[in-house]
């Protein structure tokens, strides 16, 4: 069902060094595959890493993660999967061979289905890190109380943290308000990637808790995504380069 007949052409990618150890993850959530091809020729080099998201995914299908990976791409796989640790495993086995480099899941599907889904990434996507969401970005107080969570964000977010660590997940996905905490109770070979980013000047959209990329390299992200500041840039290069000309100042 998710197979393509349409081939792209192929981009060549220049993988320039950056001083900074904090990675950008170009998140590819665009109207179409076109689209998305069109914009990572026009971002041009320095990028390793590119997000293929749950609308890219359903409509574009494994095929696209093969081809952006054959292009050269490291890919976040960012599917957000929470259900029953059977079902979510059988999900993950079905990805098997999909050169995937990051998986996320909600750390909320709870201990039992971390377990499950880490030892099935260990066993069907070797050398893939598997990811667990806390609090999603567009969520702050007010949103977890309609919900039925009462209490501070940053209180559910470092509870999740600590349940996906200790069910052998390799690394979390949450704000960059949390890397700091996170960062004093998590192992420090734990994995934070931060969505959330947004350099200044530009829209926060619907998120609620955001930081610059140069202030999140500082706490200690080791992973930024980052979207539309790039994707509705007139010159996305010009944005991408810009984002990791702060990344370099702010590690001298």
């Amino acid at each position: 069902m998710f197979a393509s007949n349409k081939r792209h052409r192929k981009v060549h990618v220049s993988m320039s060094s950056y001083a900074t150890n904090t990675e950008v993850i170009l998140a590819l959530d665009v109207e179409s595959r076109q689209k998305a091809m069109a914009v990572l020729a026009e971002v041009g080099s320095g990028l390793k890493w590119v997000k293929v998201g749950l609308q890219s995914f359903l409509r574009d299908g494994p095929d696209f993660v093969r081809e952006l990976a054959d292009t050269g791409y490291d890919v976040f796989l960012d599917l957000k999967l929470h259900d029953i640790p059977n079902t979510v495993s059988k999900a993950i086995e079905s990805l098997s061979g999909l050169p995937i480099g990051m998986l996320t899941m909600h750390a909320c599907a709870g201990s039992e289905c971390m377990k499950a889904a880490a030892e099935t990434t260990r066993k069907h996507l070797t050398g893939a890190k598997l990811l667990a969401v806390t609090v999603l970005t567009s969520l702050n107080k007010d949103g977890l109380r309609e919900i039925g969570l009462e209490g501070a964000v940053a209180g559910h977010v470092e509870r999740l943290a600590k349940l996906a660590v200790n069910s052998e997940v390799d690394g979390i996905v949450c704000s960059p308000l949390e890397i700091e905490p996170l960062r004093r109770i998590l192992p420090k070979e734990t994995a934070l990637i931060t969505p959330g980013i947004r350099p200044s000047g530009t829209s926060k959209d619907e998120q609620k808790r955001v930081l610059s990329p140069a202030d999140a390299s500082g706490l200690g992200a080791d992973y930024l995504v980052i979207g539309r500041p790039i994707l509705n840039s007139p010159d996305p290069a010009e944005a991408f380069h810009g984002i990791m000309a702060e990344l370099e100042d702010a590690d001298i």
